[in-house]
């Protein structure tokens, strides 16, 4: 399957899945855990212009906001981004967000100084595409935020695609905290710090080893 071909199924499945998605999502049923969590992770002194890349329902768009910072958000599914604007209204944050796909959102090279990627990078047909693209946005000394989990480990739990559209995608059992820290290195960021022990346990069903990183543009 084309990449191009995949990325679309992967829109069409996440906007199929929408409406019910933040019943059963975690930063929703840990949602003071996960703001705790970006809090410390973000290390921001003041207000910073903050990228969510995939932003799906908004998770870490929305936090960022409550968090005071200036926020942008894309994502490639219409079904997720009017959930998570309608999150936004809800909480009276202000969130600017745009329907595109992450390579081909219109945000300005060297205009942020935080971008998030929350379960993304297994949902993508290049994830490493996604990482240049945060490395492209970050003005220098920028902060990359990167949090994923190793999904194969409890199937019964996980979001899954149909077969040919899975075989497709090269992270679609996960991964884990080391294939992460390589893949941030060969993207151009500098050395990965981990921030998932600020969780008591994985904040997902099924004990799922999950990560949070973060590193920064040189």
């Amino acid at each position: 399957m084309k990449a191009a071909e995949a990325q679309a199924e992967v829109s069409d499945y996440w906007t199929r899945r929408a409406p019910a998605f933040d019943g059963v999502a975690s930063h929703i049923a840990q949602a003071a855990l996960w703001r705790d969590v970006l809090a410390a992770a973000f290390e921001a002194h003041g207000v910073k212009d903050v990228v969510d890349l995939g932003t799906g329902t908004g998770a870490c768009a929305l936090i960022a906001a409550s968090l005071g910072h200036r926020v942008r958000a894309c994502d490639g599914s219409e079904g997720m981004l009017a959930v998570a604007r309608q999150a936004a209204a809800a909480a009276g944050l202000d969130v600017a967000f745009e329907p595109a796909l992450i390579e081909e959102a219109s945000f300005e090279p060297g205009s942020a100084d935080i971008v998030t990627l929350r379960n993304v990078l297994w949902t993508l047909p290049d994830p490493m595409a996604a990482l240049r693209k945060a490395h492209l946005l970050l003005r220098r000394g920028g902060v990359v935020f990167v949090s994923d989990g190793l999904w194969s480990i409890a199937p019964q739990y996980r979001s899954t695609y149909p077969e040919t559209l899975a075989a497709s995608l090269p992270r679609h059992d996960g991964l884990t905290e080391d294939e992460a820290r390589t893949m941030l290195s060969e993207a151009g960021f500098g050395a990965a710090r981990s921030w998932q022990h600020l969780f008591p346990a994985s904040p997902y069903p099924g004990d799922v080893p999950m990560f949070v990183l973060t590193a920064r543009k040189g």
